[in-house]
């Protein structure tokens, strides 16, 4: 059932500062998770991570090694 007396227009004006906050909590959320996918986004690194460096590797290690040798 209900109730008799429903005046939409009314309740319109009597729950107008708590739809406000409805709002406004939905819209700080929007902004939060937008501001944290943004800032995830731009602070992600590489997503080949350090393949992208030139490691040195075994033969580029032995010729630019130093060789000590005994008299």
């Amino acid at each position: 059932m209900s109730a008799p007396d429903t005046n939409i227009e009314t309740q319109k004006d009597n729950h107008k500062p708590s739809l406000f906050g409805v709002k406004g909590a939905i819209g700080f959320g929007v902004l939060m998770l937008v501001l944290v996918l943004g800032f995830t986004f731009a602070n992600s690194s590489d997503p080949q991570g350090d393949a992208g460096l030139n490691p040195i590797d075994g033969a580029a290690a032995e010729s630019t090694a130093t060789t000590v040798v005994a008299d």
